[in-house]
């Protein structure tokens, strides 16, 4: 009976998300954790919760926890990184994409995420070695037309800021 009761409150987290009430969907999955068997999902969905509500800092201190767990978690590493770079931390960022980089050389979207914070960092040059790269070695990627375009549109409006002075 106490188990249905624990069940009940993922249900209505759930249904929470699906109306876009996080911090109801939070207040539910912590009530949910309280069931063995469902703690480690309802963890995993509050953090997503929080990333949803704009929470980055909660959401990276939940991922991060789980992170604990699962060290080798390529996908949790992804997702510490971009919280990082939502908090603002974005060197801290590029230093843990770099490092996913060089552990996942095969992985074309941690590459993509790679650049797109060495462009927000203004570390233009870095970009465009890593953008070279990416579109050797992962041409079919849908994501190297904009990454190209805002590069070069970054680079260049720099470029004329220096002439100017």
């Amino acid at each position: 009976m106490v188990k249905n009761v624990f069940s009940e409150y993922y249900t209505l987290a759930e249904e929470y998300v699906k109306l876009e009430n996080y911090t109801k969907a939070i207040e539910n999955y912590k009530f949910a954790m309280k069931d063995k068997s469902l703690h480690d999902a309802s963890y995993y969905k509050i953090g997503q919760c929080y990333a949803w509500n704009k929470q980055y800092k909660e959401a990276a201190e939940v991922f991060s926890n789980i992170l604990k767990k699962d060290k080798n978690n390529v996908s949790l590493k992804s997702t510490v990184a971009y919280l990082t770079a939502m908090q603002g931390d974005v060197k801290g960022a590029c230093t843990q994409y770099k490092n996913l980089v060089l552990e996942n050389p095969d992985n074309p979207d941690l590459l993509v995420n790679y650049v797109s914070v060495l462009i927000v960092a203004k570390d233009y040059e870095t970009a465009k070695i890593n953008l070279e790269f990416l579109e050797k070695k992962f041409p079919s990627t849908t994501q190297l037309k904009s990454l190209k375009e805002n590069l070069d549109k970054l680079s260049d409006s720099v470029a004329k800021e220096s002439e100017a002075k």
